[in-house]
């Protein structure tokens, strides 16, 4: 799969559109004899493809491509999902938590830095894994307070897997493999290129289920990552800041037209209805049905996918599927994108 998925991403003369359509009704090794057959000019180098298969055997990379059981189902619901994405370290695990993006200029303050550190670490105790871009300035320390307070945290890359940037760096993606996740729509041996740092902000949001802004300029890339995760339809944060600081004209600009204000992680979990880890159902309101109960049972620990519920529970799909409909229904429950369901959060 691994030398497929580098073929995939690496042929030129194809959109990602166009070879979304491809794997939509082709197994891989399929769509690319139909590539060969009618594209033959955009095959990449086999000595640079033969380069990258080492290079992601060496790193014990894995690969998923789009319409494989293995693709991460919340971000088949945006609108330019990636054809292929490589990853190192725990990608199941990743995907069976909520996530929240925390992102911010690379340019910040102490306060910034801070405020990134400590709500990312409050996040990771509530059970929800960190997603940012692993740049300097604000990303960085959203990744280290989550690891910190012993979570998960995910680094979206706009390079190779194996060519860590800014390379600084190096140290806290080993660091980030310990318990989370490095990943990249790009093949290994893709060196950074500017414009590639937008492409790679949709993936950010993408996998969160809300994105926070701590810190950001009016004009920053932080701001084209806000645009675009209110295309997909989530939910967008921003943490208020000095109105006479450049560095925090974004964030007011984004609390000005709307965002949610944030003061502590419960002004984000709550209205996303994540519960946190020791939670309960609401009062009174504990299902009569012995299957619903169960279900209760499970998510009062921890916010999980259909699948694992499924699993874990021992119902039968059909089953499964209208309880849990039911428990939406009455308020119990909480549906989130990618099949992650939680129980919604008791109004005190």
């Amino acid at each position: 799969m691994t030398r497929e998925a580098v073929l995939l991403a690496s042929w030129e003369g194809v959109r990602r559109e166009e070879l979304r359509k491809l794997l939509r009704n082709y197994r891989p090794e399929e769509a690319l004899a139909i590539l060969e057959r009618e594209v033959p000019g955009g095959r990449p180098d086999p000595e640079e493809v033969d380069a990258s298969v080492e290079k992601a055997s060496k790193l014990g990379m894995g690969a998923v491509v789009y319409g494989g059981d293995e693709y991460p189902e919340i971000l088949s619901e945006i609108p330019d999902p990636p054809a292929v994405l490589f990853h190192l370290g725990d990608l199941e695990g990743f995907l069976g938590m909520p996530a929240i993006a925390v992102i911010g200029s690379r340019r910040c303050t102490a306060y910034g830095r801070k405020v990134a550190r400590t709500l990312s670490a409050d996040f990771a105790d509530a059970g929800v894994a960190v997603v940012s871009g692993l740049a300097r300035g604000i990303d960085g320390e959203a990744h280290r307070g989550a690891m910190d307070a012993g979570g998960v945290t995910m680094a979206v890359l706009g390079s190779g897997l194996d060519v860590i940037y800014p390379p600084e760096h190096d140290r806290l993606a080993q660091r980030i493999l310990e318990r989370g996740v490095l990943l990249s729509e790009y093949p290994p041996g893709t060196t950074p290129a500017k414009y590639r740092f937008p492409e790679r902000n949709r993936l950010i949001s993408g996998f969160s289920l809300g994105v926070v802004v701590v810190e950001a300029g009016r004009r920053s890339g932080t701001m084209i990552t806000v645009n675009t995760a209110l295309d997909q339809g989530r939910e967008v944060f921003a943490v208020p800041g000095e109105v006479t600081r450049a560095f925090s004209m974004g964030t007011n600009m984004l609390l000005r037209d709307g965002a949610g204000v944030v003061i502590t992680a419960s002004d984000v979990l709550e209205p996303l209805g994540i519960l946190p880890v020791d939670g309960t159902a609401p009062e009174g309101r504990m299902p009569e049905s012995e299957t619903g109960r169960v279900i209760v049972g499970l998510l009062s620990e921890e916010t999980l996918h259909f699948d694992s519920i499924l699993r874990m529970s021992g119902m039968g799909r059909a089953l499964l599927q209208t309880e849990l409909l039911e428990l939406e229904m009455t308020g119990i429950v909480v549906q989130h994108p990618g099949k992650l369901y939680s129980l919604r959060r008791p109004i005190s």
